[in-house]
């Protein structure tokens, strides 16, 4: 049985609550990606620090170390239609806050440093949220497809924030690029009221010690479907989720074109939306096999871009690497939802995040003393090795899983008289 194919007969009523719910996500993605640029850029103004950059990326990824453990079982416990909308409102006015400081002049490192912590605090909360309530959305057969989707919407707002925030920037400053983003998390309230309570597949939800993060942490790691994922995922997150100081050192330091930087982050968003459109049309049931080829795909894409003997092949990269980071991340999320129980979906998708996201601020510490103490390259080098090895550890498991169940079933086979 392939792991690729066509998908189940399409739920109209479903598909419609899927398609109305990512537009919201997709407005918002768009805004949030928008800010993001605005306030590094503003950053880099008041402060003229690349060090002041690096630490407000750092606490706004700081939440996902400290608050998981709550973030995980709060999913699990409350309705996700009734959460998302608080952690939309929390980031608008977050955003809110950010457009009146910088109208009146009023903006300063810690305020900076402030808001990017509450910023990281609804993140931990909301992104394991989205991709848990997909799963609300679709049966249980589609949810491969509502992650593609949901991976493609994601990725067209990695492309169009920040070509919107380099027109408004340029146009009336960063306070209208604050206030689009704070606009944009009304989208996502306006989404989820417009949703049909009848057509989603909502999940059991679980009170008391069973709701507790480590209740999911012993269950993946007696499922080795789930453990070596989860583990793996966090590897890859260490030492290859770190694109874009990897993508930024070899534009600047390496072939000393700063442009390229831009340049690089459009072609590969490109792809990543392809990617996610084509496996929503074929992808089915990932397996360990299908997420170990993603991964070293993704390795491989690194090692291509560490080993560039020039810009136009480095820009050459680009397309194939943002259509392998997508392929690796919808894998391996879907196989995750897949093989969880649905009372431990939240939890399970903040032990998919924590590793991708959680261990960014390691990661990037890491990844910048390589950079600078040996080379950029040596630096994507490392993050390319790591993705190369996971997957083929990933693959190898596959094959020796599928060895010993041909074994026991030859073993179960009565003999011959």
């Amino acid at each position: 049985m392939t792991s690729i194919e066509p998908g189940p007969p399409r739920s109209s009523a479903a598909y419609r609550n899927l398609g109305i719910f990512l537009c919201g996500q997709g407005l918002s993605n768009i805004g949030t990606f928008s800010q993001a640029l605005a306030l590094a850029l503003l950053v880099l103004e008041v402060t003229d620090s690349g060090f002041a950059l690096g630490a407000t990326l750092s606490v706004q990824a700081l939440p996902y170390v400290l608050l998981s453990g709550w973030a995980g079982p709060l999913l699990d416990r409350v309705p996700l239609r009734r959460l998302m909308p608080v952690t939309a409102l929390v980031g608008a006015l977050q955003a809110a806050t950010l457009t009146v400081l910088a109208l009146t002049d009023g903006i300063t490192l810690p305020w900076v440093i402030s808001l990017a912590f509450v910023l990281g605090c609804v993140q931990v909360f909301e992104r394991p949220a989205v991709q848990a309530f997909l799963g609300e959305l679709v049966p249980p057969a589609a949810i491969p497809r509502a992650v593609s989707l949901a991976s493609a919407v994601q990725a067209f707002g990695r492309l169009g924030g920040p070509a919107l925030a380099a027109v408004l920037y340029a146009w009336q400053g960063p306070a209208l690029v604050f206030a689009v983003n704070a606009a944009s998390y009304l989208m996502v309230v306006g989404a989820l009221l417009l949703l049909r309570t009848e057509a989603m597949y909502p999940r059991e939800r679980r009170h008391g010690s069973q709701t507790r993060l480590m209740v999911a942490m012993r269950y993946a790691w007696d499922l080795p479907a789930l453990r070596f994922v989860l583990v793996g995922n966090a590897v890859v997150g260490l030492f290859a989720f770190n694109f874009g100081n990897f993508f930024a050192t070899m534009s600047t330091l390496t072939f000393q074109q700063p442009s390229l930087f831009g340049i690089a982050e459009s072609l590969n968003a490109v792809t990543a939306v392809l990617a996610g459109l084509v496996l929503a049309r074929y992808l089915r049931t990932p397996t360990g096999r299908t997420v170990g080829i993603a991964c070293m795909a993704l390795g491989g894409t690194l090692a291509w871009v560490a080993l560039a003997p020039t810009p136009l092949l480095f820009l050459a990269s680009m397309p194939f690497f943002g259509f392998a980071v997508v392929a690796y991340g919808a894998m391996a999320q879907s196989l995750v939802q897949q093989n969880a129980p649905r009372e431990m979906v939240g939890r399970m998708m903040t032990l998919f995040t924590l590793g991708s996201m959680g261990t960014t601020p390691v990661g990037g510490l890491l990844v910048g003393l390589v950079s600078d103490y040996a080379s950029p390259r040596a630096a994507v080098g490392l993050g390319a090795a790591s993705a190369i090895l996971v997957g083929l550890a990933l693959v190898a498991r596959w094959y020796l899983e599928r060895r010993d169940e041909a074994v026991a079933a030859g073993e179960a086979q009565p003999s011959g008289l």
